[in-house]
Order: C-alpha cells, then structure tokens, then sequence
C-alpha cells in the first residue's frame, strides 16, 4: 500500500513577542484605558488659533499663570480650592448676617413684642399675689407692738414691700431705660468714631461695615492667578476659614446672652418682688446682676468694634476695596482678631460682673 504524503493546513495562531506573553491582564488593561485617555485628549482638543485665545484680564494685581490640565479631570486641586472657598464665604456671610442688627444693642422689652407680651402675662400672675401680700402685711401692721421692734418685723418689712411691689410693676419700663441708655451711648460712640458710610446703621451692625466688611465680601477670585503677590493663595483660604469659626461661636453666645436677657424681662416681676422679703432679697440682687452683665458685655462689644474697625480704616481706599495685597492681609487679621476678643470678653466681665455686691441694699 502506498504511503499518501500528510498535507498540513496552514495555522492561523500569531506568536506573541515573549515580553508581552508574560504580562498579566491587569497591566494590559492600565495600557489600554492610557492609549484610550490620550487618544480622546488628543481628539477633544482642536489646536487653538490666535483669535480663539483668551483675553487677557485686565484690572487685576496679578496676571494668569498657565495652568496645567490632567486628560478628562481636568485639573482637580484648582476645583477643589474653588469649593473649598465658597464654603468658607458662605459661611462667614451667613454667620455676620445672622448677627444683623442684635449684636451690639440689647433688648429694649418695650420695642420687643414677645417680652412685652409674655412681662404682661406674668405681672398678670404676681399683682393678685402683691395685693394679698399688702393686705397680709396691713393686718400685721395693725396688730403688731409699737415698741421694741427688731429689722424683721412687720413695720420694718413695710417700706421694702413697696419697694419690690413699685419695682415690680413698673420693672419693663426700668429695662427699657437701661436698655436705651445703652444703646444712645453706643449710636453716640460710633457715630463719632467713625464714619457714617463706613459702618451703615445701627439695624445692620455689624454686617453693613467695619472691621468684618471682609469676611462678609471678600472671597477666593479665580480670576487672579496663584502667587506670591496674590492674597487668595493662603490668607482667605486660612483666616477665613478661623473667622468663619469664630463668628459662628460669636453668633452663638450672642443668641444666648439674647435668650437670657428676654428671660430676665419675662421674670422681672417676680424677681423684683422677692425684694419685698429680707429671705429672698438676694434673688432681686442677682437678678440685677446677670442683667447689668449682659448689658456689659455689650457695652464692651462695641467699644472692640469701635477699635478694630478704626485700625482697618487705614488699609481701605476710598472706594472701600482693599487696595494691596499686606492691606487685605491685614484686614482678614484684624477681622479674625476682633472675633476672638469679643468671643472672650463674656467669659472675662461675666464671672467679674457677678462677684460684686448687689445693686440693692441687702439686710443680714
């Protein structure tokens, strides 16, 4: 039998170089996605002609750097800075805003329609309660020794009983000359200090001007390129972000020393009535304390206004925009500044307002 020669069929297998067989999936697929990226940055940017670039900004401190973009992200720190900065003049805008108008000036009760309402609610509760006392208090006139008295009988409580239930009665209007007292005096200062288109009015103090105009208005601009003649590069982005910090701690001690302050109105009548006993006149003591604090506190609260605000008045123009890049520096410093100090000041005149003696004359 003949032996028929085996004819073989041609193969269609392709015989990979060695360095690329030994490759794992892995790598061969970061090559693919990298030929795929640099394929689509060079299909999605058309050269650029002369007449297609961008004006050059004018009216700017510092010219636009060239800035170096990653294929399809872009470039992500820029981006980053970006949000990172309005956050942090959201933040401060919101914090002074808050503050508007009720930082500087206490509570008149009289202007205040809750105090006023809920101080008569309660005088509603205590002149029944004094008209009881005043008739118990006439018995024991009446039935007491005309010889021999001591401080704590009935003749003696009397001139205090009409002390508390005179103050007690008329304890709104009493605040309220306090409360205008010091807010007449803090318009006169300022309005003296300083100038009237530099800090608005008293309504919108302090966010109309003054020394936290900055925090208010200022911002990270994309615009101005980064650099060292540029103060967006650090100063906004750190400064802002502490006074950010502590305006929104101010804003909170501010709500509670207003929260306090209705709450010693609303109580006034009670609390000034205690004066009529000599056991419980150290409740109208402390009661006149913690409200003679407060009003402390805002009393310093605008001198430190006053003074921060005078300082940055030298490193604004007449347009009221920072002029120079030490002058915003400045600014945001003075900004940050102010904040901690009127931050501190109740911690400081509180405890030193309450460790004196009490405003009325107090039996032993």
């Amino acid at each position: 039998m003949a032996i028929l020669p085996t004819i073989r069929r041609p193969s269609l297998e392709v015989t990979l170089p060695p360095s690329l067989t030994q490759l794992g999936p892995v790598p061969l697929l970061l090559l693919a996605l990298a030929l795929g990226g640099l394929a689509l940055a060079v299909m999605g940017r058309p050269p650029t002609t002369p007449a297609a670039s961008r004006p050059a900004q004018l009216g700017t401190e510092a010219t636009d750097l060239p800035r170096g973009d990653l294929p399809i992200i872009g470039d992500p720190i820029r981006d980053l800075t970006l949000w990172y900065s309005g956050r942090v003049s959201d933040a401060n805008r919101a914090g002074i805003d808050n503050l508007r108008g009720r930082f500087l000036a206490p509570i008149d009760p009289i202007a205040d329609p809750v105090t006023g309402e809920l101080y008569g609610k309660i005088l509603l509760i205590t002149i029944p309660l004094l008209a009881l006392g005043g008739i118990i208090l006439g018995y024991l006139v009446m039935l007491s020794r005309t010889t021999g008295e001591s401080a704590y009988t009935a003749r003696a409580v009397t001139p205090r009983f009409i002390v508390g239930a005179t103050l007690s009665i008329l304890g709104i209007f009493f605040v309220s000359v306090m409360a205008q007292f010091v807010i007449a005096t803090d318009l006169a200062m300022v309005g003296v200090a300083m100038p009237q288109d530099a800090v608005g009015g008293a309504d919108t103090w302090p966010a109309s001007g003054g020394v936290f105009q900055v925090l208010q208005n200022g911002g990270f601009d994309p615009r101005l390129g980064e650099g060292p003649n540029n103060w967006n590069s650090g100063a906004w982005l750190s400064a802002g972000l502490l006074g950010a910090i502590l305006t929104t701690f101010l804003q909170m001690m501010n709500a509670v020393l207003s929260a306090l302050e209705r709450l010693l109105v609303i109580v006034g009548p009670i609390c000034l009535a205690a004066y009529a006993l000599p056991a419980t006149q150290r409740v109208t003591n402390v009661w006149l304390k913690v409200l003679g604090a407060i009003l402390l506190v805002r009393f310093a609260w605008t001198i430190v206004f006053i003074l921060f605000s005078l300082e940055g008045l030298a490193h604004l123009n007449e347009a009221g925009n920072p002029p120079t890049v030490a002058d915003m520096n400045a600014l945001l410093g003075l900004a940050t500044g102010g904040a901690a100090l009127m931050l501190l000041l109740p911690v400081v005149l509180i405890p030193l307002a309450m460790s004196g003696p009490g405003p009325l004359r107090a039996e032993s």
